[in-house]
């Protein structure tokens, strides 16, 4: 977990800090590895892509490729890779460890370009390997795209060993929805889809069917997003409300939690998210005449502010990962930053320091200005000298990673024990009847079943591994490495 660096400090911005001058329609942070959140993806209405360093507030990146306006926007887990998704039909993945320049063969940024029939709506990495990706379609379609074969491939709304025939026939009594939206969950074992009948589809990457269905709403869901441990997720749907799930790691039994809205104008949703942490939800009005951000306690639902902007309609916005700073798009393409308002501590200067309002005489310790002896001076100092201090190893909670599989929490050691498995089901120890008993069996077996799922998706998706290792836009050199000994001649 990331380290408070301010305990005390508020969690959710005020207002408006910057103003970042772009043609933007879609922004996003860089979500996990050592600089998470030190980036910000800017998706342009004129097809241009531009990274700016969040902390300068420099353009240190522009990426050319697209030809229409670039709506989708994902970053690989170690921020090497930018996946950047237009209207153009086509999504294209951008090496930033390469720095492009026109008189330079094949230095170029761009490392591979997907084309569909049919334009993006988004695409995203899939969280453990970034070959692997999945896009949504403006026509209702999901494609799972695998670059390590090529293969493209359409999701549907099918179960294994459903017969085909019984729904879409005469008398079927289900009606299949095209997808609106869909993202896989934080540890990759899952897809959710969203459709246009309010139905939310679990769906297995590996064999492409569809493990669960859940009606959610009434009215088409448009937008998915989870929390950062893959706990909680929340949707828009276009009846201008959002829902808030929680998600079962062992079993991903999906429960509906809250539900959040405009209750004075009823304004749809542009953008939803959570805050970095998790404990807020974040909602971006589409209001017409107003630039406006609500910002919900996830746990009590209550409204906790409202960010109000500039006068102009809300396009997209995101969530720092560590900090809490917003980033949203106005129709006009300027990106805001929001962030606290900090005050002036003078008590930061010098430990004990008070502000006065008027002069007053000043009291002087009978120890204040003592000379202290040398050699212990110089003692203390060849002590702190002899300090080893380890500059290269990295915490492991000193970032944001993705969340592993429940497989590589506590069943990646050996085999899987049902019985343990059981234990964990309430009333398991003593059941009422051998009915119960016989019910208990099968949720620990169903459990088991989704448990080996889980894992046989995690070996499908690391089977062949990328390439992306790099964690920083420039190489940052080896300080183990062992200096070689220099030859006569100097080389």
């Amino acid at each position: 977990m990331q380290q408070l660096l301010n305990p005390f400090a508020q969690k959710y911005p005020e207002a408006v800090d910057s103003t970042l001058s772009s043609q933007a329609v879609s922004v996003l942070f860089n979500p996990y590895g050592p600089f998470a959140g030190h980036y910000l993806a800017v998706g342009g209405s004129d097809g241009i892509v531009e990274v700016w360093d969040v902390e300068t507030r420099g353009v240190i990146r522009v990426l050319e490729g697209h030809v229409k306006a670039v709506g989708g926007l994902s970053w690989s887990r170690n921020n090497r890779y930018l996946l950047t998704s237009s209207h153009d039909a086509t999504a294209i993945i951008w090496d930033l460890s390469v720095l492009s320049h026109p008189s330079i063969a094949g230095a170029s940024a761009r490392a591979h370009t997907i084309r569909f029939d049919a334009p993006v709506a988004s695409a995203v990495f899939h969280p453990r390997n970034s070959r692997i990706i999945l896009a949504t379609l403006t026509c209702g379609e999901v494609v799972l795209v695998d670059l390590r074969d090529g293969s493209k491939t359409v999701l549907k709304d099918e179960v294994e060993g459903e017969d085909e025939d019984q729904d879409e026939g005469a008398g079927g009594s289900r009606k299949r929805n095209s997808m609106a939206c869909a993202v896989f969950s934080p540890c990759g074992s899952r897809i959710y889809a969203g459709t246009t009948g309010g139905v939310l589809l679990v769906i297995d990457p590996l064999s492409k069917y569809v493990l669960q269905r859940v009606k959610v709403a009434n009215a088409a869901i448009r937008q998915l997003r989870f929390d950062a441990s893959g706990h909680h997720i929340i949707l828009s749907a276009s009846d201008r409300a959002l829902r808030l799930l929680s998600v079962d790691p062992i079993s991903n039994t999906l429960t509906p939690l809250h539900r959040f809205q405009d209750l004075v104008n009823r304004s749809p949703w542009h953008a939803i998210g959570f805050s970095g942490d998790g404990e807020y939800v974040m909602g971006g009005a589409g209001h017409k005449m107003a630039h406006n951000v609500f910002v919900w306690d996830r746990e009590s639902t209550v409204l906790i502010k409202v960010l109000e902007g500039p006068k102009e309609p809300l396009v997209d916005c995101d969530w720092h990962p560590t900090r809490p700073v917003i980033a949203s798009v106005a129709t006009s393409g300027d990106v805001h930053i929001w962030q606290t308002s900090s005050p002036d501590n003078w008590a930061a200067f010098a430990p004990g320091f008070e502000e006065l309002e008027e002069n007053i005489e000043y009291d002087e310790r009978e120890d204040e200005f003592d000379i202290e002896d040398e050699t212990d001076l110089a003692r203390r100092k060849d002590l702190e000298e002899d300090l080893e201090i380890d500059v290269l190893t990295i915490e492991t909670d000193a970032y944001p990673r993705p969340p592993n599989p429940l497989s590589a929490l506590s069943l990646s050691g050996g085999e899987i024990n049902l019985d343990q498995l059981a234990a964990s089901i309430p009333d398991s120890k003593n059941p009422a009847s051998d009915s119960d008993l016989t019910e208990e069996r099968a949720a620990a077996i169903a459990i088991t079943r989704n448990v080996q799922a889980v894992r046989a998706v995690r070996a499908w998706a690391e089977k062949e591994g990328d390439d992306d290792t790099w964690e920083g836009f420039y190489q940052s050199l080896d300080l183990l490495e062992d200096i070689g000994d220099e030859n006569e001649d100097g080389s």
